[in-house]
């Protein structure tokens, strides 16, 4: 055990985590299938400093992106143990494979600002909050039975020298809404998107919808979003029922969010923002005691925020997304070290949402250990209010999570990860729950 941690000590950690790494564009973010840390210099040479497990394929994959062709592969794995407590103790486990497809429409086509986008997802193992702890919070995010599906495809377009960017297509709707910048290195679901949000189009089920984003500034933004959410929809649905994660048999989820950033505001340089977003579905929904309800609706609100970062010298740019659907050049000269926090708070009527009011925060601290500057450690606790009219034993269920993400390779991380969730579901004895997490880009 002493001769691999001073081996991981010695291994030079390239990439930096780029949700809580590096935050220096905080409206774009990965899909919620994983979290990439971007190499820094770019070699991708050598086992230990590739930016992909399987390297450059003999030069070939950058001449694919030169071409306008990005290609990437991440297989996400999952052992759960649940220590005591919840539905029952045991052991389970679950994987999650993506692989996607960036074209970039101008190098293909000539279409100046576009790009199409294709993510082929299949999900293997058994829900271990079903079968395990029987939490409403969903303990990780990567949770559901198993299901294959093209789970995204889409066009999008910027206007107006990027002002405007309108994305049509089967979309992840956490990659543009609601998204905790300084939570995705976290499990919980609540840490990816708030639980009262019930019918958010996300893994498992990303859905069709137009979306309309307005960034006059560098300091504000405003997105609409109108998402086919119900389960009549299962547009690219090889196999299992992803569409079952949807509460109606018909009906459309409108979505507005609106925010600012304060880097770039004097006096206020750091890294950080807030959102906000309200939102409403017109399906008809069962009620949580008996009946049925025409349409509900809701809103949330997140505030990230980089508490310190050491001083840099030369740091000049921003990182971008696993999948470059946002990329942005990443410069040598970045130090991804810094702590950093989120505070959320969300709410819905309690008619037909078993989850009616969640607030939740963390903070992670990425470069804990001299040497390891990608590492993360990090805490958050998530609580959500259970509907009065469910008549549960219980009023409430909390989660207090605690993890530290080993970046072994630039291409390769290890994350166990400990959570204590009190009065799962309502009604089950408080569990202890730990889950080891790989990740591996190919």
């Amino acid at each position: 055990m002493f001769l691999a941690v001073l081996l991981l000590a010695r291994i030079p950690c390239l990439r930096a985590d780029e949700a809580a790494g590096a935050g220096e564009e905080l409206d774009k973010t990965p899909p919620p299938a994983s979290v990439k840390a971007p190499d820094p210099k770019g070699e991708g040479e050598g086992f230990w400093s590739r930016d992909e497990l399987t390297g450059d394929w003999g030069g070939l994959r950058k001449k694919f992106e030169d071409a306008g062709v990005k290609l990437d592969a991440v297989w996400v794995g999952q052992g759960f143990r649940d220590f005591r407590g919840g539905i029952t103790t045991g052991n389970t486990a679950a994987s999650t494979f993506d692989f996607s497809v960036l074209l970039d429409g101008e190098k293909l086509l000539g279409w100046k600002g576009a790009k199409f986008f294709m993510d082929f997802q299949d999900h293997a193992g058994p829900d271990p909050s079903v079968n395990l702890v029987g939490d409403v919070e969903k303990f990780t995010k990567l949770n559901w039975t198993p299901f294959s599906q093209v789970a995204e495809l889409w066009y999008e377009q910027m206007l107006f020298d990027g002002k405007l960017r309108l994305k049509i297509g089967k979309v992840d709707a956490n990659s543009e809404f609601s998204v905790i910048d300084f939570g995705l290195p976290y499990l919980s679901s609540s840490t990816q998107v708030t639980g009262t949000f019930f019918m958010f189009p996300t893994f498992p089920d990303p859905l069709p919808s137009v979306n309309l984003f307005f960034t006059p500034n560098d300091t504000f933004y405003a997105s609409f979003g109108a998402y086919y959410a119900n389960q009549h929809d299962r547009f690219l649905d090889f196999s299992g029922t992803p569409y079952s994660a949807q509460p109606t048999a018909g009906g459309t989820l409108f979505i507005g969010e609106t925010g600012v950033k304060w880097k770039q505001l004097a006096g206020l340089e750091s890294e950080g923002n807030l959102r906000l977003g309200v939102w409403g579905h017109n399906g008809v929904f069962p009620k949580v005691d008996e009946g049925e309800k025409q349409g509900t609706q809701g809103f949330y609100a997140i505030l990230n925020q980089t508490l310190w970062k050491p001083e840099s010298v030369g740091a000049k740019g921003p990182t971008g997304g696993k999948d470059g659907k946002d990329s942005k050049e990443k410069k040598e000269d970045e130090d991804p070290r810094g702590i950093r926090m989120f505070l959320e708070y969300a709410q819905t009527p309690g008619d037909v949402s078993l989850m009616d009011h969640h607030i939740g925060g963390g903070i992670s601290w990425t470069g804990p250990l001299p040497g390891r500057q990608c590492d993360i450690l990090g805490v958050t606790y998530q609580y959500v209010h259970l509907s009065d009219a469910a008549g549960l034993p219980k009023s409430y269920e909390s989660t207090l999570e605690g993890f530290y993400r080993c970046q072994v390779t630039p291409a390769v991380a290890v994350m166990p990860d400990l959570q204590f969730i009190a009065n799962p579901g309502g009604q089950y004895p408080s569990a202890l729950v730990g889950t080891l997490h790989v990740e591996v880009h190919f």
